[in-house]
């Protein structure tokens, strides 16, 4: 300002200088009485505007003291200053000011400021800090919401030394660089008073970001009080932001609504290296056995996954992972693969009409007949050398659950007009629909329902009619 000053200033005097000169060539001895009565006034300026001329520089200096003095209350923490203002002085015959005027229109116009940093991103100012130093303290806060301070020291003192990267072990990350995702400048500026703010407010700010204006596309089952609370607004501002919506409005699947959202002003960019130890899935192979019935498989051997430890080096942004490239990896155990057998043998689902014993080993307890004044209706076999119940012919699993005093029970038709009954078994290994082959297990011999005692209770109809098992069992 004092430059601009002393330009105009300078500028004035010479023209001063210049019309006194010619009155001293033109009238000689007058000359000299007139410079004698030449006085001096100011004129003011606060930027293009011109304010008022004054005769005494210092009143301009009391009004600006007077408005510091007056918001020193409310900002005692800040060194208070008031905008520039251009002060010329002109030397004048008749001078021509009104004080009165003058000062009133500067109180009226001239603000208190102070000199502040102020945060420039992306070209555009976003805030005002009372030093530079608490406007960097806002920036590393801000970097410190997505990294620890112990791994920002321990990169910022492996960049000073410059020295070569130490070997990661398994588990271990370290960042490589801390960025933002836009240009980021302090500059100094005088601002008004209450737009400084404190670091805490800036790394809110920072954070929080600001509202620009976005596209909603409705979807079904959307209703506008909804989306203007998924978008932090009220209704009435959704409906503001929409001309031509109105509260009662219908929306359907597809319409575009203008909505906003909250974008940070910018983001903080992260490099990070670690080392993981990570499993390696173990592949599965699947061979064929035309022994073994379609449907069945058996596993020859279990799977197991491996482990390789893999260096990566991860790009992340506000804390999400957004990219990840591998550097290195080192198989520490390779995978073991799991073979699965599976069966191609078609079993025919009609019987051969010679029913095989239903059991491993084990003996008639019990016979068909009148039992207790009753008719038991088949043969029970009791202890067994194994308890695995089986398939006595071809045929499809027709009932398979729980039946009263049947307890579990399972029936097969065997399609060429047998039926067999298995009852009372711990528990049952087939279900509705499936087509067994003779001697396939059904389950496991046990006592549920109406039992005395571990055993198989067996029966066989024959176009619908009881028959004795003894008479079809080979």
């Amino acid at each position: 300002m004092e430059k601009n000053i002393q330009g105009k200033y300078s500028f004035f005097k010479k023209l001063t200088l210049l019309a006194a000169l010619t009155a001293s060539f033109t009238l000689g001895g007058v000359s000299a009485s007139a410079e004698s009565s030449l006085s001096t006034v100011h004129h003011v300026y606060i930027g293009d505007q011109y304010i008022g001329t004054v005769d005494n520089e210092e009143l301009i200096d009391q009004v600006s003291a007077a408005k510091i003095e007056k918001q020193k209350s409310s900002y005692s923490d800040l060194p208070l200053t008031v905008e520039d203002m251009e002060i010329i002085p002109e030397e004048m015959f008749h001078p021509i000011f009104n004080n009165d005027e003058a000062l009133s229109k500067l109180d009226q116009e001239l603000d208190v400021v102070v000199e502040a940093t102020e945060l420039i991103i992306d070209g555009k100012a976003v805030a005002s800090f009372k030093t530079k130093e608490d406007a960097e303290a806002a920036l590393k806060a801000y970097k410190l919401q997505y990294v620890s301070e112990s791994a920002l020291k321990d990169m910022e003192a492996r960049k000073a030394i410059d020295h070569p990267l130490a070997t990661l072990k398994e588990g271990q990350s370290r960042l490589l660089d801390v960025t933002f995702s836009k240009k980021v400048s302090l500059e100094s500026k005088k601002v008004s008073p209450d737009k400084v703010i404190s670091i805490d407010q800036g790394v809110n700010l920072l954070k929080r970001g600001t509202l620009e204006e976005s596209k909603y596309i409705v979807h079904a089952q959307d209703v506008l009080s909804e989306i203007a609370s998924n978008h932090q607004l009220s209704l009435e501002q959704l409906l503001d932001l929409n001309p031509g919506l109105g509260e009662d409005s219908l929306i359907n699947p597809g319409d575009e609504l203008n909505v906003t959202v909250l974008k940070p002003f910018v983001k903080v960019n992260i490099q990070q290296e670690m080392l993981i130890k990570e499993s390696i899935p173990f592949e599965t192979e699947i061979k064929e056995d035309s022994s073994l019935p379609k449907g069945e498989e058996k596993t020859l051997q279990e799977g197991y996954a491996g482990e390789s430890l893999v260096n990566y080096v991860a790009q992340l942004e506000n804390g999400s992972e957004t990219k990840r490239e591998e550097l290195k990896e080192e198989i520490i155990k390779e995978p073991v693969k799991e073979i699965i057998v599976k069966g191609t043998k078609v079993i025919p689902s009609r019987g051969t009409g010679n029913l095989a014993w239903p059991a491993v080993g084990g003996y008639i307890s019990s016979e068909l007949g009148q039992r207790w004044g009753k008719l038991h209706k088949g043969i029970d076999i009791a202890r067994p050398s194994e308890r695995t119940i089986k398939a006595a012919d071809n045929g499809t699993v027709v009932s398979a659950g729980y039946n009263g005093g049947y307890g579990n029970k399972v029936v097969i038709n065997h399609n060429n007009g047998l039926k067999t009954v298995y009852a009372h078994l711990d528990s049952i290994s087939v279900s509705v629909g499936q087509v067994v082959s003779q001697g396939q297990k059904l389950g496991i011999m046990g006592s549920t329902g109406n039992s005395t005692g571990l055993h198989l209770h067996f029966e066989v109809y024959d176009n619908g009619s009881l028959k004795n098992p003894r008479d079809y069992l080979q």
